[in-house]
């Protein structure tokens, strides 16, 4: 039985949990104290574990069998739950660090039309060339990062332009892509000293903490621009007029 066949409301005993990872009992006690996996619910003197914590336990095999130690797991999740939310973070839908080398969800032509039926079908050669969107079949598309899309159809619901979401969606992907470039630069330039090992290591180390950074600063920096930092401010940065090349200041209201 996989994780999604188990109804969010689901109680597991400690056993259960094992026998669905097949971890030994003592390793999941000895996540629980080093603060990898949340304690279970208490009913009396038994503990009571939800699908929730066998989602944690496949995280953390994902991320050991990537090289991560269970300190750097433990950091990693230390960070995020008191940074930002995991999903908001990595992009990804739960948007948990599990699929990160996936290919993303697939989706129709349908089904991305009830999603943006201002762009699709109409403008989806547009949405695909900012690489929210991809093609990976005949007539079936992947979404790397469906918390973007998600954000596209939150902002066209609040009345903002086709035009305006293309123009945001393109930008994130073109800043996506210098990213992706510089990375590649430097390890074509990788000292005499790194062995191929090293990089693989490297590589997959390093994919997870340039998500979360990357992701990290720009939560950052946007806040700072528009003054959320502050007790005031938001509101003068959301309607300072935007540099040359950049969006309308104010959305088009649609009726």
């Amino acid at each position: 039985m996989s994780t999604a066949d188990i109804p969010a409301t689901a109680e597991l005993s400690i056993d259960e949990l094992a026998r669905q990872t097949g971890l030994p009992v003592r390793t999941i006690r000895e996540y629980q104290s080093m603060g990898v996996l949340p304690a279970p619910e208490r009913r009396g003197r038994v503990g009571v574990y939800r699908p929730s914590h066998l989602r944690r336990l496949e995280l953390i095999a994902r991320l050991q069998r990537r090289g991560y130690s269970l300190a750097g797991i433990r950091d990693l999740l230390t960070s995020w739950q008191h940074g930002a939310d995991l999903g908001e973070v990595l992009g990804l839908e739960p948007d948990e660090l599990v699929h990160i080398d996936e290919p993303g969800m697939p989706a129709s032509v349908e089904q991305l039309a009830r999603l943006l039926p201002a762009l699709v079908p109409g403008r989806l050669a547009e949405l695909v060339a900012t690489g929210v969107v991809q093609e990976c079949g005949p007539d079936i598309y992947c979404v790397p990062s469906p918390s973007l899309l998600q954000l596209a159809v939150d902002l066209h619901s609040a009345g903002f332009s086709p035009e305006q979401l293309l123009h945001l969606l393109g930008s994130i992907g073109r800043a996506a892509d210098t990213v992706a470039d510089a990375v590649i630069a430097l390890l074509a330039e990788r000292p005499s000293t790194v062995d191929d090992q090293q990089l693989t290591a490297l590589t997959t180390r390093g994919r997870g903490l340039l998500a979360h950074g990357t992701g990290r600063l720009t939560i950052h920096t946007l806040g700072r621009r528009l003054g959320l930092d502050g007790a005031a401010g938001s509101a003068a940065g959301l309607s300072r007029p935007p540099g040359e090349g950049g969006p309308p200041s104010a959305p088009e209201q649609t009726p």
